[in-house]
């Protein structure tokens, strides 16, 4: 009867992830599709890239401590125990947004010269200005999701995510009706991330019930380990911006606009599509936070059927986007973004990849295994960066859809014996 349930449980936690990561999807295409509609070529190639180098102050922004806070809140046992740690975990991200954000507002706006502002992106410096507002709610929103993770609140999760994404579209959508400018876009997300903010803190307070009154002098406790462990999740970070924004980065550098956004077209729909075994990630990893000589067969055999069930989802949407990409992306964004479908053929390799050695990276962050999949981390930087300099100025977004594919092989297959590796270890132990 236990069991039942705990399958239940982790059934019902799947698939408020996997709606989460719906509906976010859903929001992200249509925001795109209409932001083709209503954009030139040159506006909307001008959005993405600046979009990517965003993503990049994203991830600067988290500095691992999202990460780091729903690790140690997922162990936390008494309520005065998780309230300690949301506690230490939120004066962190406070003081971490609020330096990088002022960091973002001296520094960025100087650094467009070299990133093409005026000639080949007039608007970047404008762009680049208003970014540290974006950086410090979007820092918010994701620490607000983590920590639902942690505390199993998938509920809650589905609804932060629902209303972010939606926002973004929403509040977007509106603003380029009103004034077809990049510019537009960005105030949408600016609309959006206010509100999650707002929405976040109500959550936090009334429906997964951190009080600051149950804290006491002890929460100062948990703000060195959270620290100590999101340092090694910030060079994993800056890994995944590598493999994620960077090859867009370069090529809005070395090659024409043309290409930017075909290519970001195609990456973006391959991104999404990884959000599908994301869902099932999410839904299931924490229940594989802690192993014991207890659990660990059943604990086992139930990572491996999950990791089945991921293997076979990446094999359907993999053939799926072989097969209908070029026709779908031609009917809903238009024939001048046509060469988009035969680059997403050339990422079909990076989707499959990413999707599996994100099943497995997950599993070793709840394991404490941070470092060690920093170091991993480390393969996809150096691969990714030599080849698309030497791929980009030949074949362009081909060259730089090769270079990301290659660039994951090394990382998923470590990842991956790393990750079996931890129940062989433990049984070990349980032996002893």
């Amino acid at each position: 009867m236990r069991e039942k349930l705990k399958k239940n449980r982790m059934t019902q936690n799947t698939l408020w992830s996997f709606m989460g990561k719906l509906v976010a999807m859903l929001f992200q295409v249509l925001l795109d599709i209409t932001a083709t509609r209503l954009l030139s070529v040159e506006n909307y190639a001008e959005w993405v890239f600046f979009f990517s180098i965003l993503t990049i102050l994203f991830y600067v922004g988290r500095m691992g401590i999202n990460t780091s806070a729903k690790v140690y809140v997922s162990k936390c046992i008494e309520i005065r125990e998780r309230d300690n740690c949301i506690r230490a975990s939120l004066k962190l991200r406070m003081a971490v947004s609020i330096i990088v954000a002022v960091f973002i507002i001296i520094i960025m706006p100087g650094v467009a010269g070299n990133l093409g502002y005026p000639d080949k992106y007039p608007e970047l410096k404008a762009l680049l200005g208003m970014a540290a507002v974006l950086v410090f709610f979007n820092s918010f929103t994701e620490y607000f999701k983590e920590i639902a993770i942690g505390l199993l609140k998938y509920k809650i999760l589905f609804m932060i995510t629902a209303c972010e994404y939606g926002g973004y579209f929403l509040f977007s959508v509106i603003m380029l009706l009103c004034i077809s400018e990049v510019q537009s876009i960005v105030l949408g997300y600016a609309a959006s991330g206010m509100c999650i903010f707002f929405l976040g803190f109500f959550l936090l307070r009334y429906k997964i019930g951190f009080q600051y009154k149950n804290t006491d002098g002890n929460y100062k406790d948990y703000i060195a380990p959270v620290m100590k462990y999101a340092l090694p999740i910030v060079v994993i970070s800056f890994g995944a911006l590598v493999l994620v924004e960077m090859d867009t980065v370069m090529l809005g550098l070395l090659s024409t606009k043309a290409e930017v956004a075909n290519y970001s077209i195609a990456k973006n729909l391959c991104s999404k599509a990884t959000q599908v075994n994301y869902a099932l990630t999410v839904g299931t990893m924490t229940t594989f936070s802690v192993l014991t000589a207890e659990n660990i067969k059943e604990k086992r055999k139930q990572f491996s059927k999950v990791s089945k069930l991921n293997l076979l989802i990446t094999l359907c949407i993999s053939t799926i986007m072989l097969v209908f990409s070029t026709i779908a992306i031609k009917i809903l964004y238009g024939e001048t973004y046509r060469t988009a479908g035969i680059i997403m053929r050339f990422l079909v390799p990076y989707y499959a990849l990413y999707s599996i050695s994100n099943f497995y990276s997950s599993f070793l962050d709840f394991r404490g295994k941070a470092g060690f999949r920093s170091i991993c981390y480390v393969s996809i930087i150096v691969v990714n960066l030599i080849l698309n300099c030497l791929l980009i100025p030949i074949y362009g977004a081909k060259g730089a859809a090769l270079a990301t594919d290659i660039s994951l092989v090394p990382y998923t297959v470590l990842v991956t014996i790393g990750a079996y590796k931890q129940f062989t270890k433990q049984q070990v132990k349980s032996i002893a």
